[in-house]
């Protein structure tokens, strides 16, 4: 089952409107549902949603496509949710959310602003855990219920990706880094971290899917990873420049974005809200350890 469900994974990836090939779809899913039919009886139901949503929908046009990737990524998602229990890894999809990308940088500008300007050295950790602990609160109550669940998928349609019914929110990984970060009391490498995940993890995701040919690890590109690279090092230096001299902050970036980047690549088990802010901190740390500018 896992080959037929990385197959699965496969067109929905190749349907993502930043990818569109459609040359072979039918075929695809032609032979996807020719699989499915021939598993045994015993064999989950979302298998036969799946072959039922694609004899239903019957795509051909580009928009018919559009409309059967929209409906078939939950019942993939349930699919690898399953499969996981069973212990067969399968990957999540990370399909193209332009209004995704743009709030990862506003959540990153907004922090940014209020760690600047608004919030006290001291009050960074009181906050940033009562924020983590309201996520956290609220993942084991939409567990605990279902129907909260859903509804919480609902809501957050516009911003979610579909394994997040099935996971930890990315939200909740990401105020979890913030408590990290404000625990370490360095405001510059909280901000430079803030904005390498805000800015360069969406960038790359954009040209990886859209551009990335070169494959690397873990479905990501050598073209989404120098993305990566670039726009973080930028973005690590203007939030940098707000407390550190230019080469010092320089330095610093360029720990912090390659580091970062290096995290997104293995990032796998672990949500990379959470792995890439830490990792960038760290990267930055190590820099300025080397520069002798930590005091």
């Amino acid at each position: 089952m896992q080959a037929l469900a990385l197959d699965v994974h496969g067109l929905l990836k190749d349907l993502d409107p930043a990818r569109a090939r459609l040359e072979s779809a039918g075929e695809r899913l032609a032979a996807i549902v020719a699989a499915i039919e021939e598993l045994p009886a015993t064999a989950h139901q979302l298998w036969r949603d799946f072959a039922e949503l694609a004899r239903a929908h019957a795509p051909a046009t580009a928009e018919q496509w559009e409309a059967f990737r929209l409906a078939a990524q939950p019942i993939y998602e349930a699919i690898a949710k399953q499969l996981s229990d069973l212990d067969i890894h399968v990957p999540s999809l990370r399909p193209t959310n332009y209004v995704r990308n743009v709030f990862h940088v506003f959540g990153a500008v907004l922090a940014i602003g209020l760690i600047e300007t608004v919030l006290p050295l001291s009050w960074l950790l009181p906050v940033a855990g009562a924020v983590a602990m309201f996520g956290w609160t609220w993942e084991a109550t939409r567990r605990l219920f279902p129907s909260l669940n859903t509804v919480t998928m609902k809501l957050f349609a516009w911003v979610a990706h579909p394994h997040e019914a099935h996971r930890i929110n990315s939200s909740t990984w990401y105020a979890t880094a913030l408590v990290c970060l404000a625990a370490t009391g360095r405001i510059e490498l909280c901000v430079m971290a803030i904005a390498v995940l805000g800015v360069a993890d969406p960038a790359a995701a954009i040209v990886g899917r859209r551009f990335g040919k070169t494959k690397l690890v873990n479905g990501r590109s050598l073209e989404g990873s120098l993305t990566f690279f670039v726009v973080g090092t930028l973005a690590a230096l203007t939030a940098g420049l707000l407390h550190l001299p230019l080469w010092t902050a320089l330095a610093a970036a360029l720990g912090a974005s390659a580091l970062g980047a290096i995290t997104e690549l293995y990032s796998r088990k672990v949500d990379d809200n959470f792995s890439i802010p830490l990792a960038s901190a760290s990267g930055a740390w190590l820099m300025l350890l080397a520069a002798g500018a930590l005091g």
